[in-house]
């Protein structure tokens, strides 16, 4: 219990410490790449307070334009931070709308050009598509949790469709991301935090959306589905 709350004290100062900068520096520079600097940073900060090592797979994977909707499993709230501190490239991300509500962390991801999504008003939500295609046509890639919550058992849930609309309608083709370890970091319902838990980041070969349609975003989904749970399974030992 100490230990957490340690930890907890630090991403505290961690918050502030990077946040407040954030915010005074983001009417300089309207394009929101200072601000998710200063959240790579704030990130880096609190995988180095959880003694959480990262390992970067499959980079090469990645077009060379880095246009792309990336699509990852969510079994921890740490899954921002691993990342965030580990993805060495700018990129932006659509969130549910009450992250945005959140004190400093909230008003830097606005401030960065993050993207709120409010899945029960539809119009809203298609305009929130929209908005992040316009992101990836300017040069930045798109980060999505297609399965719209985190995982209560670390297993991999059903995706939702948005993801995949945005990825036909842009015309780019959808990264599968794995992220292996962090759900024994922090489970979805406790505050027991464990230090020292080792995480993988898998990425995968990408998925061409250019011959899809918007009637195909299931199917694409349930492609994806099947990417990601392979970049989550560990590899196959050699036969002797």
């Amino acid at each position: 219990m100490i230990q957490t709350l340690l930890i907890v004290a630090g991403v505290t100062a961690a918050t502030f410490a990077f946040g407040i900068p954030a915010l005074l520096t983001a009417p300089l520079n309207p394009s929101g790449r200072l601000a998710h600097w200063f959240a790579q940073r704030w990130s880096r900060a609190l995988l180095r307070l959880g003694r959480i090592p990262v390992t970067l797979h499959g980079i090469e994977h990645l077009p060379p334009d880095r246009l792309c909707v990336l699509v990852a499993n969510h079994a921890s709230a740490a899954d921002i931070p691993v990342l965030f501190g580990s993805l060495p490239f700018q990129f932006r991300v659509i969130a549910k709308e009450s992250l945005f509500r959140i004190p400093i962390l909230g008003w830097v991801m606005s401030l960065a050009g993050y993207i709120h999504i409010d899945r029960s008003h539809p119009r809203k939500a298609v305009r929130s598509l929209k908005r992040a295609a316009q992101k990836i046509h300017s040069g930045l890639p798109v980060l999505v949790f297609p399965e719209g919550t985190r995982s209560r058992t670390g297993d991999l849930q059903p995706f939702k469709g948005g993801a995949f609309l945005l990825a036909i309608e842009a015309g780019v083709p959808v990264v599968p991301v794995g992220i292996r370890g962090s759900f024994g970091i922090l489970v979805k319902g406790s505050m027991r935090v464990r230090r020292g838990v080792a995480v993988e980041i898998h990425i995968g070969p990408p998925i061409d959306t250019q011959t899809l349609k918007s009637k195909d975003r299931d199917r694409l989904a349930e492609i994806a589905h099947t990417a990601v749970a392979k970049c989550l399974s560990p590899p196959r030992a050699p036969q002797p």
